[in-house]
């Protein structure tokens, strides 16, 4: 009798990179394929306005992941059938391009604006967490002109972003969108698709790409305390144009924070709840129940009068050339005070990048090492906090860029 057939296609192995879509308008439930134009970028007839999250700094992940319950009876030793519990769906990439507008799509509950010199967004106090398709497109390993596509018809980014300001070594920043169902659609395809092309693709109309590698940062920082912090009405911190350090017109007393060990440290991260019905195996909406925003840094320079700011539980005493001091013990509050990292743009020297956190704690302490074989350093982490006299929205913190 004949044997079967194996089944060896070498062509259907997935290698190659990959592109990260915001799709204007999702594909309808009667054809839930992405259009793709000429190019392999969604078709801007189709789909309206389509934005590209930019270059990629390690691969995109797409998962479909379902939670299976065994059923089993006591008489025998395993189960006898099963049932679908819950069905997870997620787009995950490391992005490279640190841009205003594209953190905001990262955090998702923040708010982007641009001006004459300017992009920020702030964070802080909303209460939507806004939705959106996402698609990552690949072209084939075998044929550059055909494709795989991962989209999610509605998704909300859970991931947040971090960025990172030293010499070593470039930003990059982690994204992660979380598919949500769409009860309006048909059973079975109501939360996204696969699929690959299988003839090369032709027409349409393109959506223009958007890797700009003037983007990516990479490059030392510094830190300050704002004793007055930015306004509600003018959100980013004031810089002096020559200098690009805090204006001390707007900022006065602002306090320089010294070296630096390594990379600084801007996380802001949204705690999002995923809601759930009983009818159905995935999360139908989603929304915000906290958001963390910190600084971190590791620090060089060991004065009194700095290792007292960052306790901000003592006090500092300075007395006459003869001695320097900071005492501590027995307070029951601390200070808080603004604080932001300032790094000068990788492509450009004369313009700034700016994390800002309106409200903050140290949480970290103070260390002081005493060692023939090491010199003393110590790491700071200081916690963001709302500061609820502010404008939903801004209420926390901005990231700003001249531009």
């Amino acid at each position: 009798m004949p044997g079967t057939a194996k089944n060896y296609a070498v062509a259907n192995i997935i290698q190659g990179p990959g592109k990260l879509w915001v799709i204007g308008t999702p594909p309808v439930d009667a054809t839930p394929r992405l259009t793709l134009a000429s190019d392999g970028t969604p078709d801007s007839v189709t789909h309206g306005t389509c934005i590209d999250l930019g270059a990629i700094q390690s691969a995109i992940t797409n998962a479909v992941k379902p939670k299976m319950t065994p059923i089993a009876l006591d008489q025998y030793d395993a189960p006898f059938d099963s049932y679908l519990q819950e069905e997870d769906a997620t787009i995950e990439a490391e992005l490279a391009q640190t841009e205003a507008s594209k953190l905001q799509r990262a955090l998702g509950v923040g708010a982007y604006s641009t001006g004459s010199g300017y992009k920020q967004t702030t964070f802080g106090g909303l209460t939507t967490v806004p939705t959106a398709c996402i698609a990552a497109i690949s072209p084939t390993r075998a044929n550059p002109n055909r494709y795989y596509v991962s989209t999610l018809f509605s998704a909300a980014s859970v991931g947040g972003f971090e960025v990172s300001m030293g010499r070593a070594k470039a930003s990059a920043y982690k994204a992660k969108f979380q598919g949500l169902m769409d009860l309006t659609r048909t059973a079975g395809k109501q939360t996204g698709i696969w699929h690959q092309t299988l003839a090369d693709a032709a027409g349409g109309t393109p959506t223009a790409p958007s890797v700009d590698v003037t983007e990516i940062f990479q490059g030392p920082y510094d830190l300050w305390i704002l004793p007055t912090a930015p306004t509600d009405g003018a959100v980013r911190v004031t810089l002096d144009s020559s200098t690009l350090t805090p204006d001390s017109a707007a900022h006065p007393a602002s306090v320089h924070l010294g070296l630096q060990e390594g990379a600084g440290k801007f996380t802001v991260i949204p705690k999002l709840t995923l809601m759930k019905a009983d009818q159905v195996t995935g999360a139908i909406g989603v929304y915000i129940s906290g958001l963390t925003a910190k600084i971190e840094a590791e620090m060089s320079q060991s004065s009194m009068s700095l290792l007292s700011q960052m306790l901000m539980t003592g006090a500092y005493t300075l007395s006459g050339g003869q001695y320097d001091q900071f005492t501590f013990g027995g307070g029951d509050k601390a200070a808080a005070f603004c604080l932001c990292m300032i790094g000068k743009k990788r492509t450009d020297a004369t313009k700034a990048v700016v994390c800002c956190l309106y409200k903050v704690n140290s949480v970290a302490g103070v260390d002081l090492t005493m060692s023939r074989q090491k010199r003393s350093s110590w790491k700071v982490e200081f916690d963001g906090m709302n500061d609820i006299t502010r404008t939903a929205g801004r209420q926390m913190g901005v990231y700003h860029e001249m531009i």
